[in-house]
């Protein structure tokens, strides 16, 4: 019971936003669910999916970075670096809530695939966002 509402979860939050995300990003939601889908190896879908949406990240970042001036580089680096800051406070933020949530457990598999999965979408959010920001239109 616990894990069908986990997996229930996980595919909402998997589509939040969903419409707005470039096709790479699209791509990596639909490859998870269909992972999450299975009920088979979830931890290890979620932590590649994390790992793909965060190569996602420097591959629009350095994308972006390449079409600027010099100055507007040193602008993204500069939220870029705050944007990190952000992000390790988000991920002990999301750690420390999974583990209250899990009545303490902090090693479990559940623990670990929830927590790998809220850090995918703070990045898929990133991208979205730099995405916005940058995009030329």
């Amino acid at each position: 019971m616990k894990k069908a509402h986990l997996i229930f979860i996980l595919f909402l939050i998997s589509f939040y936003s969903y419409s707005q995300e470039n096709k790479a990003i699209q791509k990596l939601g639909a490859e998870v669910q269909k992972c999450l889908d299975t009920g088979n190896n979830m931890l290890n879908c979620t932590i590649e999916y994390y790992t793909k949406i965060d190569e996602q990240l420097n591959i629009t970042y350095n994308k972006i970075r390449a079409s600027l001036s010099k100055p507007e580089q040193e602008n993204l680096k500069n939220k870029q670096l705050a944007w990190l800051k952000k992000r390790d406070q988000y991920f002990k933020k999301v750690k420390a809530e999974t583990a209250k949530e899990l009545d303490g457990e902090n090693q479990s598999q559940d623990y670990r695939m929830i927590c790998s999965h809220k850090n995918a979408l703070f990045v898929r959010d990133r991208v979205s966002e730099l995405e916005k920001t940058y995009s030329k239109n």
